[in-house]
This record gives C-alpha cells, structure tokens and sequence, in this order.
C-alpha cells in the first residue's frame, strides 16, 4: 500500500536520576563536601531510567493490563513481517509504561475504518495511508486533537510539509509516520548495459528510450495495478508524477484542491502523456492482452516481469524494494537497480513521495504516549535496526542509519529533492482520491475512454 506516509516526537534520550547521599553531617563536614562531590558521583552506581524521550514519557508501568490498538493497512505477507517489526519497535515503551500494543491489520482499511468510526467502534489509533480519509474523519468530528506536548513535537521535528499536512485550524491530529518516494523507475542494470542503454537524464530521453526498446525488438514498460479494494491506486501515482514534469507544482496544488476541475486542459494533457505509456501495445509487455491485463495484474506482481527479461522498466516506489521476490540482488550490481523518473530538461528535480499519518481515535493517556513514541527518532531507529526500509522525514533522522546503500540514496533524496510534492490522490477527499480517481482510472486502463474518465472524477468530486 501507500505506505505507503508514513516521525514527531522529542529527540530520543533516556534520562537517569542521580541517587542522592543523605546523613548528619557536621558543619565542617558540610564544607568539604563540594570538593569531594565529583569523586563521588563517579563512584555511585547508574540508576535505573525512569523517563523516555527526554521526560516526555514516564516509566511506571502506569498502563499495565492495557493494550493500545493500530488499525493499520500494514500487515505480515508470506515475504515480509513488516506488521510483527512495526509493532515490535514498541518494546522499550512497552517495557517502561507496561502498556501492551496491539497492531491490527487488514486489506479492507479504506471501507472497514468508515464503518468502525460511523459504528462508534473507534481504534485507539488509525494508520492512514491517505491523508483524504483522515481528513475527512477530523471534519466529521471522529479524531481526538493532541495535547499541547505532542503537537509541539509534531511541528518541532519533522521536516517541512508534514506538521502542516497533520493540522487543521490551528490543531494537530496526526504523527507522521513512514515514507517513501515515488519518482522511481526499476530496471535490470545487465539488460541496460546488454543492450547499450542509458539511464535517461530527461522526460524526453526517457521517450526516446522506450522507442528505441521498441525498435529492437524489446518491451520497454511491466505494470499491474490489482490491489483489492485500493486496486487503481497505481496508476494515479503515474498521473501525479506526470502533472509535476507537464505542468509544475502550482498547477499540482490546483489541481490536488480542486482549484482547476478534474476535466481541465491541463488535466487532460497529462492523461494523454500517461496514456502514451500504460495504454500502448507497443510498450507494455504482453501487447494488447498484456494492456488489458494491468488491471487484474497484481501490483506486487509488476515488476517482476524485468527478472525474466520479458520488459525493461517499472514504474513503483521505493518500498517495492521490499517485494521483489527473496535473494533477488538490488544494487547497480545487481539483478535490478532503480533510477529517477525524470523531469523535462532543466527543470528542477520533482520528487512525488507518500507516507502515513497516525491518527487517534481514543483519547486516552496511554493512546498520546503511544503516538509520542510513535514518532520518536528512538521508535524509527528501532525498525530500521529491524529492516524496515520505510524513510523518515524527522530532521534529525540520518540515512546512514540504513546498511543498504540503495534505501540510504532514497533517504537522501527525500530531503534533497528540488520541490517535494505529497501524494495527490491521497490529499484529495476520500470520495476521489481512494474512491472516483482509483475505480475510474482502473476503468480507463481496461479500455474506457479518457473523456469518460476525466468527466466522470470531476462529477464526483463536484457533488461534494
């Protein structure tokens, strides 16, 4: 999933209290005790931690016999545990507080969230993968703002543009947690380098390149957009990508509010530079069976087609780095490798990233110093040890932390992009990011026309 965006908590450190030497002393004795004062502290024992993150979080087992619950898009698949280390990051909380964490995970999130919060049976704690959703619940009242610490290190410790995604009318309401970029595009470095192709270092290169696939015979471009209840969502990362390298980021912004319709020109000129590439026989692999395939293609599945030779290129974020089947090698070294989808030339460098925000459903002690912890540099290094190989937008978060050069280029580039744009689809209300725009593209990549598309998006959102 969107993952994925997933980052806001004091810097961690553990705070140790000094045992303090009572006794009657004499007046003389009182005197001389400064001077010996540094002996004995160096001598005395380190007492046990009382506090993590700074003080922020007391160490009591206040909450024993509690659970806090994560309703979560994250789950563990037959490949990657990657709910276990989520929730396994959460044992040094668990061990101060005594609170017990909980993470539920499902396929289902985007229609089973609505029914639990409309149900009054509220999560503890909701992981949204879009921001629309969690957006739409803080307008119908149905997520807690924080207290004033937690918000605090919300918009202390993150880079900027996340502490704003999670605030509304001056209130936050959500930890950033786990990201990733987006502008990525996989391939097998040996079948480039067979062939005497070149990574392209523009829009039009990259044009140029897929024809000259075509030309010898290859297939330049794998996809499959099958993702359950979220199946679409693939190809609406395509047009995010596509409306920052045609029309830039203020028209972006336009369009991701709603200040352009979904039917404009603009919009228009980026389905048809999409269109050229997902909906064209002579790109995708399996010609137009292949075409009309994407749609039932499972995403995972995509890309995997370049480990047989049988496409060149895939179009999928950094998490896919986690997908790939077991033992295949990434690197420029290896079975695949990934490069920037570029921009037009001279353009700056456009990076489309995603994440999650954690919101709170429950407004109980236990459920903020979860989220604080959540979003804590010690909660982050804890997966990463673990091999999560989500990225993190905390300031002082420091991508050698990654061992894999690959994921620590990734960390780089999430903070060294010219202009960093949120996910479109997810910004958008629920109704079109992850419903119009999701069920109408995949609509489109099975054989419907654009018109129809575009048309239909903008009927949706209008009714709003």
């Amino acid at each position: 999933m969107k993952q994925s965006m997933r980052f806001a908590a004091a810097v961690a450190a553990t705070a140790f209290v000094a045992a303090a030497c009572g006794g009657s002393e004499s007046s003389s004795e009182q005197a001389a005790a400064p001077a010996a004062t540094a002996a004995t502290a160096a001598e005395a024992p380190a007492a046990e931690a009382t506090t993590l993150l700074n003080g922020a979080i007391k160490c009591e087992g206040q909450y024993a016999g509690k659970e806090v619950h994560i309703f979560s898009p994250v789950r563990d698949s037959e490949t990657d545990k990657a709910a276990t280390r989520l929730r396994d990051g959460y044992a040094p909380l668990e061990e101060c507080t005594g609170v017990k964490v909980v993470y539920d995970g499902t396929d289902k999130f985007e229609t089973e969230i609505i029914v639990r919060m409309d149900g009054g049976n509220a999560p503890d704690i909701i992981d949204f993968p879009q921001p629309g959703g969690f957006l739409d619940l803080i307008k119908k009242g149905q997520l807690k703002p924080f207290p004033d610490a937690l918000a605090a290190s919300v918009n202390n410790d993150n880079v900027a543009g996340w502490p704003e995604l999670a605030t509304v009318e001056g209130k936050v309401y959500g930890v950033p947690a786990r990201a990733n970029v987006k502008s990525m595009v996989w391939y097998s470095p040996k079948a480039f380098a067979d062939k005497g192709y070149k990574i392209p270092g523009s829009l039009d290169e990259l044009t140029a390149l897929s024809d000259q696939i075509v030309k010898d015979g290859g297939t330049p471009w794998c996809l499959g957009i099958e993702s359950g209840v979220a199946t679409g969502w693939v190809i609406t990362d395509w047009f995010e990508d596509m409306m920052l390298r045609i029309n830039g980021p203020d028209v972006y912004d336009q369009w991701v509010r709603h200040e352009i319709p979904f039917n404009d020109p603009k919009v228009l000129a980026v389905a048809e530079a999409v269109e050229k590439i997902v909906k064209n026989p002579d790109y995708i692999a399996g010609g137009e069976n292949g075409v009309k395939a994407i749609a039932t293609t499972k995403f995972q599945d995509g890309g995997f087609p370049i480990l047989d030779g049988n496409c060149f290129m895939h179009k999928q974020a950094s998490f896919y780095s986690t997908i790939w089947p077991a033992g295949t090698k990434i690197g420029p070294d290896g079975q695949v490798d990934s490069f920037y989808f570029p921009v037009k030339a001279g353009d700056p460098k456009y990076m489309l990233g995603g994440g999650d925000l954690l919101g709170a459903g429950t407004d109980k002690p236990e459920t903020f110093d979860v989220l604080m912890y959540t979003g804590s540099l010690d909660y982050v290094n804890n997966i990463v040890k673990a091999g999560d190989t989500s990225l993190s937008p905390r300031k002082d978060f420091d991508p050698a932390s990654f061992t894999d050069p690959v994921i620590q280029n990734y960390a780089t580039m999430l903070k060294g992009a010219d202009v960093f744009r949120f996910d479109g689809a997810d910004m958008m209300p629920a109704a079109v990011g992850s419903g119009a725009f999701w069920k109408e593209a995949t609509a489109w990549i099975a054989g419907g026309s654009t018109e129809d598309f575009l048309n239909n998006v903008e009927k949706t959102w209008a009714a709003l």
